[in-house]
């Protein structure tokens, strides 16, 4: 068996434990915290799930519509009365490896989320956080990524674009956290 998963989780573990510290550090009790941590996921997830649109990520896991969240944080962002600037157009992304190092991430940061959901009021929005994922969903993609990335450079093109992801968290999460503090 392959474990691709195994050689992205070690590869991007520090930039992984730099993200998770980072979001630690909003204190989600606090409204504008809270508001920020969203502001901060929307900055990075919505252009990431256009790339993966744009690139086709149903080529990888058919239930990609599924998995998107844009719509939910939206949700959740018209609740605070939040609006984001539009993203800028990026280049698509076609290599299947790269998408899968992207949608590594994403798909592990909604487990997280529904970790942070703990800590936010009942009374306040949490589509995004609270997003249900069937149990079966995790696995499966992990299975499909070691499926897909057997050939060491596609394993590499993956771990690189899942840190990149991390980066964009992290550039995301440090902007909107000076903002909030």
């Amino acid at each position: 068996m392959n474990a691709a998963h195994r050689r992205l989780r070690e590869a991007t573990g520090a930039a992984h434990a730099r993200v998770d510290a980072l979001f630690g550090r909003f204190d989600l009790a606090r409204r504008d915290d809270y508001a920020g941590l969203l502001a901060a996921h929307a900055e990075a997830l919505l252009p990431v799930e256009a790339l993966l649109d744009q690139g086709g990520a149903e080529a990888i896991t058919q239930d990609w519509p599924q998995r998107r969240r844009a719509g939910v944080i939206q949700v959740d962002l018209d609740a605070l009365g939040i609006a984001l600037p539009a993203h800028e157009a990026e280049d698509a992304v076609t290599s299947q490896a790269a998408m899968a190092g992207m949608l590594y991430v994403l798909e592990g940061s909604r487990l997280g989320g529904r970790f942070l959901a703990r800590n936010v009021p009942d009374s306040w929005p949490r589509a995004y956080l609270g997003s249900h994922q069937p149990p079966h969903m995790w696995p499966e993609l992990l299975e499909k990524l070691d499926a897909l990335l057997y050939a060491p450079e596609a394993l590499e093109t993956a771990v690189t674009a899942a840190n990149q992801t991390f980066g964009r968290f992290e550039a995301a999460g440090t902007k909107w956290l000076a903002k909030v503090g």
